[in-house]
């Protein structure tokens, strides 16, 4: 759960740089997919996980 959860946030930092500047609107967001991968792999008891590294992204302070 906490790789997932690693793996998550990673993502979505990478995410961002996909993004369309002034905001965070993308077409492709990497972290939608493993966070897909790891339910269909693993099911449902992974979503503390992604819970997680969703809020660790979202909660960090931004530059």
């Amino acid at each position: 759960m906490t790789g997932l959860a690693i793996t998550y946030f990673v993502t979505s930092k990478i995410g961002v740089f996909l993004a369309i500047p002034p905001g965070y609107a993308t077409a492709i967001w990497p972290a939608s997919g493993i966070a897909m991968a790891g339910i269909l792999l693993y099911g449902y008891r992974v979503w503390p996980g992604i819970l997680v590294g969703s809020l660790l992204f979202l909660l960090q302070p931004s530059c």
